[in-house]
């Protein structure tokens, strides 16, 4: 019974911590198209990130192509707008845990709100 009640209290306090594991889709998500899936409000803070090259995120200054913000093309050319999440999870998630691995300061990994805006800022 002790067992019980201390992997209980251990969930629970995970639970405050971090969150739950799932939220549900709310009406403060971005609707793209009308069959895609609504992406999460994002926060991202440039300041955080300087020292990376900018052409290390930003392939436009590679290949030319305009100088707007990602969520621009990403969320709205329907050519990318599919790959979105997995695209900037891959890119961002992926630099994170190399510089975690490699002992340096790094961004979140895994919690979504350390990168997607609570519903609470709505």
């Amino acid at each position: 019974m002790k067992g019980i009640l201390a992997i209980l209290l251990l969930i629970g306090t995970a639970l405050v911590v971090l969150g739950p594991p799932f939220a549900p889709v709310s009406a403060n998500r971005v609707q793209l198209f009308e069959d895609g899936e609504p992406i999460l409000p994002m926060t991202f803070a440039h300041n955080d990130h300087f020292g990376v090259a900018c052409a290390t995120c930003h392939h436009e200054f590679v290949d030319g192509t305009t100088g707007l913000p990602c969520i621009a093309c990403h969320s709205t050319d329907r050519t990318v707008a599919h790959l979105f999440e997995h695209q900037f999870h891959t890119l961002c998630r992926s630099c994170h845990m190399r510089e975690q691995a490699a002992g340096k300061a790094s961004g979140p990994t895994r919690r979504c709100i350390d990168c997607h805006l609570p519903d609470s800022a709505f």
